[in-house]
Formats: C-alpha cells, structure tokens, sequence
C-alpha cells in the first residue's frame, strides 16, 4: 500500500476533446487517477482508446480541454510553455514505439542529448552518457550512428537517454510496438530493472495483456474511459 506523501502524480477530472469542422472527438472523459513514486502502472486498451491522449496529458505534453494535474503538488495547468519543457526535461524521460533517435548525432551524442538540454558541460555529459552505454552494454556502439543498429539495439539507446538524467518517471508509448516479442520483452525486463534499481516510477503505454500484467497496477481505457483500476495479482 502507498501513502499520501509517495503521490508523484494526481490527475482530477481530465477531458480531452477535439474539434474538428465536422466531428467532436472526446479523447478523454471525466478522468482522475494517482501515481506513486516507483510504482510501475500499464495503460492498456485497444487503438484509438485515449491511452496515448492520456500519456501525453500526463507527461505536459498536451494540455487536458478541463481538469487538473499535479506532479508533485505542482500544478501543470499554472505552469507556463517554457517552464513545462524545463519541468519534462529534468524530471521526466521518455520511450517512444519509434526510438526517435536522431539520425545525424552518433549514439553517444543521443544519449548526451538530455544533459546537454540542462546545460551540463559536454565533457561531463560525454563521460556519463558512456557509463550508461555500458551499463546497458552498449558502449562497443557509442561511434554508431542510429541506422547501424538492430531496431532492439536502437531502442535500448533510447531507454538509455532517458533515465541518463536520473528522471523520477519514465514514461514509455507502445515501446515494444516496433520490435519481434522476444526483443520486446527484453526491453520490458529492461526497464523494469531500471525501476527497481533507482526507484524510477515507470509509466507503460501498451496494447499487449501480457506486458501488462508485469505492472503493479493496469488502468484500463476505452473509448476515453478509465473502465478499471486494479492491482496485479
């Protein structure tokens, strides 16, 4: 059980509605949940369901049409564009289906990427971005440029710029979407090892049960709404 003061996200009423011409599209509807620090938590539900509208709502990517989010007691709503982007890139790292490395800058320089953004010397962010090659056992790949690598290497790459900042959550879209099953679970054991050994809460967007039933926690969506909110086991 999690107390009151290990709340890293609370998210009150959420909707999210999108307007086009023609159509109304509401992504989300009446949606309120609580994160833990380190809890590992699925998303899970068909396509088109809202589970990405909801990540992205969560992570101040995208702002909800009505409703609240605090992480940490810091309310998202009051928080300016700039100060969001500063607020995601020091707190939060992300996992996306599609590695989104950049194609230019060798392995090494994507993993430093994040360091950089805060303003770390490049010397230093060099020297840390190479141990976390290593420690995913990656460091033979640093002068690699992204196109070299298996799509499972690649995306291991991008599971190390995002906790090479030491982020309080991961937040990971359909990171196994792009990969065979056995690649992708062991990207999944991956990031659960990295969970449990920094504390990291990690947030799983996915369609897959199995994947899901590894979480502490599966919130189930469709059609915008959060149908269940159970633990595992």
């Amino acid at each position: 059980m999690y107390s009151e003061n290990s709340v890293l996200i609370k998210a009150i009423d959420l909707n999210k509605i999108y307007n086009d011409k023609r159509v109304k599209v509401e992504a989300l509807k009446n949606v309120s949940l609580t994160i833990h620090k380190g809890e590992f938590i699925a998303i899970l539900g068909p396509s088109g369901s809202g589970k990405t509208t909801l990540l992205n709502c969560l992570a101040a990517i995208d702002y909800p049409t009505t409703g609240e989010i605090f992480f940490k007691g810091i309310p998202f709503q009051n928080l300016k564009e700039e100060e969001r982007t500063a607020f995601r890139a020091k707190n939060m790292g992300f996992v996306f289906q599609f590695f989104n490395l950049v194609p230019v800058l060798t392995v090494l320089e994507n993993v430093e990427l994040p360091l950089l953004i805060l303003g770390n010397k490049n010397k230093g962010a060099k020297e840390k971005a190479y141990e976390v090659l290593k420690k995913l056992r990656l460091e033979s790949k640093a002068d690699r440029f992204p196109y070299e690598l298996s799509g499972g290497e690649q995306q291991r790459v991008a599971i190390a710029r995002a906790i090479i900042h030491s982020p309080e959550v991961i937040w990971a879209d359909e990171p196994t979407g792009n990969l065979d099953s056995e690649t992708g679970e062991k990207i999944i054991d991956l990031l659960e090892q990295i969970r449990e050994e920094n504390g990291t809460t990690l947030v799983i967007v996915t369609h897959d049960l199995n994947i899901a039933k590894k979480a502490d926690r599966i919130l189930f969506i469709r059609d915008g709404v959060l149908k269940e909110h159970f633990e595992v086991g």
